[in-house]
């Protein structure tokens, strides 16, 4: 039988942590910076829930990032998960935007003359109508004209994202 219950990192551990924050460069903040470019605006609070009340994604969950990692975390893996929850609506190029933070994928949106392509419609309907009222709330009630999926994640197969798709108009 497992539990739950965490436990102190070890001495070895700790140390093995140590040495990476004073070897990598955590100094450098360029890849938060790169991360937030182009920023729009951000969904809040980053809550998603479906039609019945449960909460589809989460964002807001992973607050507890802020701040340093502890000594039972990589710190590597602390600040790329810190990355990894910036959250909100990002110009790319003009014409082209991301919608970020608001499932497991990124939803791309490309516009063009007659409405968008949306690229990766990421996985569930109620994160995808999320983002895509995100992205029309400041770009404007443009018709998705071609919804795509490049990546080989639940969305491609997942019977909900596949039939439903509310966002498409």
């Amino acid at each position: 039988m497992t539990t739950n219950t965490s436990r102190p990192a070890t001495d070895a551990v700790i140390a093995q942590h140590r040495q990476l924050t004073e070897t990598l460069p955590f100094a450098d903040e360029q890849d938060f910076e790169d991360a937030h470019r182009g920023f729009i605006a951000a969904l809040s609070p980053a809550v998603v829930k479906a039609a019945d009340g449960r909460v589809a994604w989460d964002n807001d969950s992973y607050a507890f990032l802020d701040g340093e990692a502890p000594d039972t975390v990589n710190p590597s893996l602390w600040r790329q998960s810190k990355l990894n929850i910036i959250q909100g609506l990002f110009e790319v190029v003009p014409g082209i935007y991301q919608i970020r933070g608001l499932d497991l994928s990124v939803m791309t949106v490309i516009e063009g003359e007659r409405g968008v392509i949306v690229v990766d419609p990421l996985i569930s309907s109620e994160t995808a109508a999320a983002a895509m009222g995100l992205y029309r709330e400041h770009r404007g009630d443009r018709p998705v004209t071609a919804p795509r999926s490049s990546e080989a994640h639940a969305a491609r197969s997942a019977p909900d994202s596949a039939r439903r798709r509310p966002w498409v108009r």
